[in-house]
């Protein structure tokens, strides 16, 4: 072999190493942090709860935005919707929100008498 190819071996080489030690993507990266029931009790939140976070991050605007767009995270607008989001789904218009997709509020009531109401964001 010649020295070009020699040198083509060695390039070929070093870049599929450092391809296959990239860090993998978090799911935290595709999807937002892990809810906090799910962390703290290790239980999924039930479809009612799913439906009634989904429908207040609608409500609150946050349907628009891309999903992992970084960029809007200084945007003013996507700021008021996220604070808008959290007061929703930290407050009794969640509880309304479960009860009107027909889920166990009492499970959801016992979140906010502990303090653990779970934000997905």
């Amino acid at each position: 072999m010649n020295r070009k190819h020699l040198i083509a071996i060695a390039t070929l080489a070093f870049a599929g190493a450092t391809a296959a030690t990239a860090a993998p993507v978090s799911q935290e990266d595709i999807a937002g942090p892990i809810p906090l029931t799910e962390v703290q009790n290790q239980q999924p939140l039930s479809r009612a709860e799913v439906v009634a976070d989904w429908n207040l991050w609608k409500k609150a605007g946050l349907d628009k935005y891309q999903a992992g767009d970084r960029s809007v995270m200084n945007d003013p607008m996507y700021q008021q919707r996220l604070a808008e989001y959290q007061r929703l789904r930290s407050g009794p218009e969640y509880v309304a929100e479960v009860r009107r997709q027909g889920g166990d509020v009492s499970a959801v009531a016992s979140m906010y008498e502990h303090g653990t109401v779970p934000m997905t964001n």
